[in-house]
């Protein structure tokens, strides 16, 4: 061995082996004992093989046969056990040696172990962060349905011990006039009780304390353990969560509140109108909050991590798997971006001030039929100069909305249809779908599924009517009616 190539060999970083046709090492470099723990003489003479992960030696044995056949060099990563035991992760380049008559191969071995486990790490924080993502916007749609502080509770907890198994959600109310806690509550809660802020996260003693709020006295806190966030990617989705959770905890804390009053005085009689007209526009004005912050927090938050890992991939050259995992999550970023456009779309509806009820309902309608199986047609007839207040023009969108969820979800149908017109004194929508219908018996007032009951309230606050007609298989027709105040 001349001393160019004994330098080479004992300083080189990578392992460099001489393997025979029968799969035999001829020769090892010193970095094979640093790499692998195996001291050169230990490697020479047995099977090149041997060290590999039995699930990829059949494929490695294979590749090697091929270089043998073809002459031409190969690339390969596969799994192999150090001599300790553990498992490490390589790479290798092989190039069969031209005209040998022992068909010597040389191969030069890499340890990519760490770039393996980044890869994976990167994969893992991917899935969660887009796993969060997606529970999050499915907990905030679902919360357009709570209409109780004891349904914010179920809904709360049921996400925590979903999206966070071993957090161990608990929901205690305290009262603050006889200073009583119900139910079982940790030690440590007394020390925090009286510091404790709406929406703020007080950790004490492995516990993590935030108050949701207060109602008649009873204030509702919410506890976890704190050894159940174990990244900064599931904070922040919790302090998200718990912001969601307190705009509509308030919100609910009003509405109930209301409700339990006007029932008692009406002694169980149906809502006036105006309060129907009060309750919808507190959910309107909630709903256009929670866009409001959603645009001006998270989805701000999105859009400046996206262009950071935007600029760190322009900056710096990466791997091309480490490259291709980042712009996975670039795209996934992208992705979330648009669904949270489209939830702050969604609760406050563009278009509606600005352009009016046809143009906003063409919008919806538009984007609606880009992920739908049925067919939308939307006709307009005699709507010249169209005058609505805003409050009916969002009663009527809203109610287009749940029509087109109810088709979504229970219809079936293979075609929508709208039809908007207008007389001197109301404007009229008539729907019409050809989906499997259902028992005249579900179109009764007190059959509260499928939104039908919403619908009606909505309309009632409006001073409209509205009438449901379907049989089992012959589809559903809405015909509404709102007259026009101006």
């Amino acid at each position: 061995m001349n001393w160019e190539f004994e330098t080479i060999a004992k300083h080189t970083l990578d392992i460099l082996l001489i393997v025979d046709q029968h799969q035999i090492v001829q020769f090892a470099t010193p970095s094979v004992e640093t790499i692998l723990g195996y001291r050169p003489e230990e490697f020479v003479g047995v099977n090149a093989f041997d060290p590999l992960l039995p699930e990829d030696r059949d494929r490695l044995m294979q590749s090697h046969k091929e270089a043998i056949a073809t002459g031409e060099p190969r690339v390969d990563e596969y799994r192999v056990f150090h001599k300790n035991g553990e498992l490490k992760y390589f790479e290798s380049r092989v190039m069969p040696v031209q005209n040998h008559p022992d068909n010597l191969i040389v191969v030069s071995i890499r340890d990519v172990t760490l770039r393996k486990r980044m890869e994976s790490e990167l994969e893992r924080r991917k899935n969660r962060y887009q796993e969060l993502q997606n529970c999050l916007k499915n907990y905030s749609q679902d919360l357009s349905g709570v209409m109780k502080v004891s349904e914010l509770k179920s809904r709360l907890i049921h996400e925590l011990n979903t999206v966070i198994p071993d957090s161990e959600p608990q929901m205690m109310i305290y009262d603050r006039e006889s200073k009583a806690i119900e139910g079982e509550y940790p030690v440590s809660l007394a020390a925090v009780l009286t510091n404790l802020t709406v929406g703020k996260l007080k950790v004490e003693n492995e516990q993590i304390y935030i108050l949701i709020g207060d109602r008649k006295e009873m204030a509702y806190i919410l506890t976890i353990k704190s050894s159940s966030i174990k990244e900064s990617m599931d904070l922040i989705w919790l302090e998200t969560l718990v912001h969601y959770t307190v705009m509509v905890f308030e919100s609910l804390n009003v509405i109930e509140s209301l409700m339990s009053q006007l029932e008692t005085a009406l002694q169980k009689s149906e809502k006036p109108q105006w309060i129907l007209r009060l309750l919808f526009n507190l959910s309107e004005k909630q709903r256009m909050e929670l866009s409001s912050d959603l645009h001006d927090t998270v989805l701000q938050d999105q859009m400046a991590l996206y262009r950071n890992l935007e600029s760190v991939l322009k900056e710096y050259q990466f791997d091309s798997e480490v490259d291709r995992q980042l712009k996975g999550i670039v795209h996934g970023l992208l992705d979330t971006i648009h669904q949270i456009r489209m939830t702050c779309n969604e609760l406050r509806p563009p278009l509606l001030r600005e352009a009016g009820l046809i143009s906003a309902l063409e919008n919806l309608f538009d984007y609606t039929q880009v992920t739908s199986t049925f067919k939308i047609i939307f006709s307009v007839g005699n709507m010249d100069s169209l005058m609505i207040n805003e409050e009916e023009t969002i009663g009527i969108y809203r109610i287009v909305q749940e029509l087109l969820n109810n088709a979504a979800k229970h219809s079936q149908a293979s075609n929508l249809h709208f039809h908007l017109s207008r007389t001197d004194e109301s404007i009229h929508l008539h729907y019409l779908d050809d989906g499997v219908g259902f028992a005249a018996e579900k179109l009764t007032p007190s059959f509260k599924s499928m939104g039908l009951s919403g619908m009606r309230e909505r309309i009632q606050s409006l001073n409209g009517t509205i009438e449901f007609t379907s049989q089992p298989g012959a589809g559903l027709s809405v015909k509404l009616q709102v007259p026009l105040s101006v």
